[in-house]
């Protein structure tokens, strides 16, 4: 039904992507041209490994909503808001001890905050980073009161 991957902004490719060079120049200026390429090699998939490893989806099916490893049924989420950015922040510093969030600032500072109806589950609420904000919500079926 609804599927995001947070990929991570142009400025943090380039700044994770640099590491690898600036090691690889550091090893070639000590240790000679070959050792600084095989650096520059190894630590360049390294690093793109990593960025693609940890790049979360956000996907809403018809039974639940997976935020990276995270599953929650849909039938306990009860109303859901999207935040612009400084709302974002606002609720990572003010919001409720127990929320639960996955907000990758790199990726986007748009998300959804999501109430969870639920004794069992030890969150009140999901913080979830998204470009497509209005669409997750859509996706569940929750109506956002600031489109009203």
């Amino acid at each position: 039904m609804y599927r995001e991957r947070l990929w991570p902004g142009a400025w943090a490719w380039v700044g994770a992507l640099s590491l690898p060079t600036v090691l690889a120049i550091a090893y070639g200026a000590a240790y000679g041209l070959l050792i600084g390429g095989a650096v520059w090699v190894v630590a360049l998939t390294l690093a793109l490994i990593g960025m693609i490893a940890t790049t979360p989806l956000i996907e809403v099916t018809e039974d639940t909503l997976r935020a990276g490893r995270a599953r929650i049924p849909r039938d306990v989420l009860t109303r859901g808001t999207s935040l612009d950015g400084e709302q974002t922040r606002r609720a990572l510093r003010q919001g409720p001890a127990d929320l639960f969030t996955l907000v990758r600032m790199w990726s986007t500072d748009q998300s959804v905050l999501i109430e969870v109806d639920d004794p069992a589950d030890p969150h009140s609420a999901w913080l979830i980073s998204s470009r497509h904000p209005f669409d997750v919500l859509d996706a569940l079926g929750l109506q956002d009161p600031a489109v009203r």
